[in-house]
């Protein structure tokens, strides 16, 4: 008996940990991340090391006027959870610092540039007919990603045309 309540246990613990991102509309998430970080701006991820889970980030642009061009920050990445970094490239960081390290928000929309959806839409029921090839299926999931990309590359461009307009109107 206690062998299995220690495994009942052990599982409920685990749920506790889990990532409950809830999706909400990207402009409910702008604005909630607008209110919640301290760092919003445009980076280079010039460095990633998996073994410690940190990355260096250099500021190419602030979006809320508080971080320095050229300023480099060492991030940490959560161990669960999104956003992760676990490639050089270009990015929009919304973080915090916490102890003396850069934290993207959990469950928040800081994304890179190179993939930037956010919440991606479900797969499409047409995925699951059972007429359907795998190559069919394959065929309408790449058309599925390739809408999503770009609706996200023109979210991502309108964002920053926002962060911009706010940042130079304050």
């Amino acid at each position: 008996m206690k062998k299995h309540l220690v495994i009942i246990l052990l599982l409920i613990s685990l749920k506790s940990f889990a990532c409950t991102c809830a999706i909400k509309k990207l402009s409910e998430w702008q604005k909630y991340e607008l209110e919640n970080s301290e760092c919003i701006f445009i980076g280079e991820v010039i460095e990633v090391n998996d073994s410690n889970l940190t990355f260096k980030i250099k500021v190419t642009e602030s979006l809320d006027g508080g971080d320095s061009i050229g300023n480099i920050y060492i991030g940490k990445n959560w161990k669960y959870c999104s956003p992760y970094i676990q490639e050089n490239g270009k990015w929009i960081v919304y973080g915090n610092m916490e102890d003396g390290f850069l934290r993207l928000n959990i469950c928040g929309i800081s994304r890179s540039f190179d993939y930037p959806i956010v919440n991606p839409l479900p797969p499409s029921p047409e995925l699951y007919e059972k007429s359907m090839t795998e190559k069919e299926r394959k065929k309408v999931s790449d058309k599925m990603l390739a809408e999503n990309m770009k609706i996200a590359l023109s979210d991502l461009k309108l964002e920053i045309i926002a962060l911009r307009k706010r940042r130079n109107d304050e």
